[in-house]
């Protein structure tokens, strides 16, 4: 673990227990202890790790024996909650292991939690959904506020630098700078890919599953969501790209012919740009007219008006 990734950003006392505990990992020496005693976190963890990737790892661990030990805390009723290695852990699991080689931290919650961020933050092999939340926890962390407060005060900064907000408090200023600087540190990306990113969160559930299952890619998410309107469609594609394999540009094409196929089947409206056009010109007569003859007019519309409502409540 990157014993820097608290540094520049906020030296406050729980980044400094946070530092200390990553200190404590690398010098305490591994103990066994029984996996049915392991207990995983409350908080924001991986959301998917495939089989064949659970099986790939134990059967190196049965060759070579575990390189690394997993780190965990213990709590007060005598179990551990897991901090880090989530993977070995399934591994010892596969391998039917009643025991685990673990380092264990006399740390609060708040310290566990800052560990497992910190750790999945800098993770490489995190699929996007789960990197972004895993970003978006560490922000939580070090800003001590919620998620959702997190994503409000991200979005502010980043308007204000687009021009659509005028001004930010001090704190607010404080705050997009520790952001900017954090998504730099931890994978060199920056505001606008976050807010550009956060969309993943809106995607259908299906969608949010084959990202998780399947490692697809935010662009690749964020096309066939452009279907979810249409969920059989939607569901269609879903289980072709995973069938088949589609590439992005694949999907790109199939997700245009399905929208064209759906546009050709409403009904379109005649009149659509008739009432559009009748609507501007109501708006800017009424902005012309003396009050006196403002109720002649809306006499003689609502008159016409009537006319249209019983016409269509004959073929309703």
């Amino acid at each position: 673990m990157d014993l820097g990734i608290f540094e520049d950003v906020l030296d406050t006392p729980k980044t400094q227990k946070a530092k200390k505990a990553v200190q404590t990992i690398q010098e305490v020496k591994p103990q066994e202890i029984e996996i049915s005693k392991i207990k995983n976190p409350r908080f924001h963890d991986r959301s998917y790790v495939s089989p064949e990737r659970i099986a790939a790892l134990a059967e190196n661990i049965k060759a070579y024996g575990l390189a690394q030990p997993i780190v965990v805390r213990k709590l007060e009723d005598g179990s551990y909650e897991r901090i880090i290695g989530y993977i070995r852990l399934k591994a010892y699991e596969y391998l039917k292991k009643d025991k685990i080689p673990a380092i264990v931290l006399d740390v609060d919650e708040e310290t566990a939690l800052a560990l497992m961020i910190s750790e999945n933050a800098q993770r490489e092999d995190l699929n996007d959904y789960d990197k972004l939340m895993s970003h978006l926890e560490y922000l939580s962390f070090i800003l001590g506020k919620d998620k959702e407060e997190v994503i409000k005060v991200a979005r502010k900064v980043f308007n204000y630098i687009s021009g659509n907000v005028k001004q930010l408090t001090p704190e607010e200023r404080k705050e997009g700078q520790i952001i900017e600087k954090t998504l730099q540190k931890l994978s060199g990306t920056n505001l606008r890919t976050f807010i550009e990113r956060l969309k993943i969160l809106n995607v259908a559930p299906q969608i949010k599953e084959a990202i998780r299952k399947h490692g697809w890619s935010y662009s690749m998410a964020i096309e066939v969501n452009k279907l979810r309107h249409i969920p059989e469609k939607m569901e269609q594609l879903i289980q072709e790209i995973i069938d088949k394999g589609l590439t992005k540009k694949e999907v790109q094409q199939r997700v245009k012919e399905i929208l064209g196929e759906e546009a050709e089947k409403r009904v379109k409206n005649p009149f659509k740009e008739t009432f559009k056009d009748l609507n501007k010109r109501v708006s800017e007569l009424y902005r012309k007219l003396p009050e006196k003859e403002k109720t002649k007019v809306e006499k003689a519309i609502n008159k016409k008006l009537n006319e249209i409502y019983k016409l269509l409540e004959k073929y309703e």
